[in-house]
């Protein structure tokens, strides 16, 4: 068995004798990647919003919530590594369980950051074949989408209501979504998720309007009240419900939303019947 030794997107460096054998993973898109890359029979623990793969996690026990870890019940599981997001998990948690086990912290804002994640899993898991694999896949569609590209749209993507909230930059979504020519109109923004009202997305003059299902569950009436407010200065802006999964979970997920874009931006760009 090999030592690693491998630095995360906080810089902390973890030094393991062997690849570890004991996960608690944290974030639903963490639990989904080890799954991905082979390491299922390796998670003794997960939260209560890991929901993919469904065959895996439903017989994996919980410990609550991505806010609220039971860290007494995650310590009595004597895992070897904690897998953990600075977004998606408290500080306090992380600095708790770090007093007991290895917390290794992803915080990816890019396409490519997700992609450094998948290597880093597979590295951990020893699966660096199968994570190598996946990341170039996805490089390989990122190329294409590059030359296709064209044209460009003016995009909001909206994550919240009451208060109205949208995608800024430095995320991953607003990194994703660019990579197909969806210039945001929140691009600017000092915050990275900014509160925003109608009436102003309507002055940013958006052409597309996405509103995905997590991490608020947008539905059909929402999107004919968003259409409403902007089409007083857009007239014909498209406002699109999206699949949520899509945008903000990433890793493995990753390949699959390259594939789910394509497919929309096709569709947003077909000649109207």
């Amino acid at each position: 068995m090999r030592s690693i030794r491998i630095r995360d997107d906080e810089g902390v460096t973890h030094h393991f004798r062997q690849a570890p054998q004991r996960i608690v993973s944290l974030v639903p898109s963490l639990t989904e990647s080890v799954a991905s890359l082979g390491g299922a029979d390796r998670l003794v623990a997960v939260t209560e919003w890991c929901v993919h793969p469904q065959d895996v996690v439903k017989t994996i026990p919980k410990v609550r919530g991505t806010k609220n870890p039971y860290v007494k019940k995650i310590l009595e599981l004597k895992p070897d590594l904690v897998l953990a997001n600075r977004e998606e998990n408290r500080e306090r948690h992380v600095v708790e369980l770090r007093r007991h086990v290895p917390v290794f912290v992803t915080y990816p804002r890019s396409v490519f950051d997700a992609l450094k994640t998948v290597k880093d899993l597979g590295v951990l898991l020893e699966a660096p074949e199968r994570a190598a694999e996946i990341a170039e896949a996805c490089e390989t569609l990122i190329d294409g989408i590059h030359e296709s590209a064209d044209p460009y749209f003016h995009t909001a993507c909206l994550i919240w209501r009451d208060p109205w909230m949208a995608v800024g930059p430095d995320t991953y979504i607003h990194d994703l979504l660019g990579h197909f020519g969806f210039v945001n109109v929140y691009r600017d923004e000092d915050g990275r998720y900014p509160e925003t009202s109608l009436q102003e997305l309507s002055e940013r003059g958006a052409e597309i309007v996405l509103l995905p299902s997590e991490p608020y569950e947008f539905q059909d009436n929402h999107r004919e009240e968003v259409q409403a407010a902007v089409w007083q200065r857009v007239p014909g802006c498209r406002v699109v419900l999206v699949d949520g999964s899509y945008l903000t979970w990433w890793g493995t997920r990753t390949l699959a939303a390259l594939r789910y874009l394509t497919s929309l931006r096709r569709r947003l760009t077909e000649p109207k019947s």
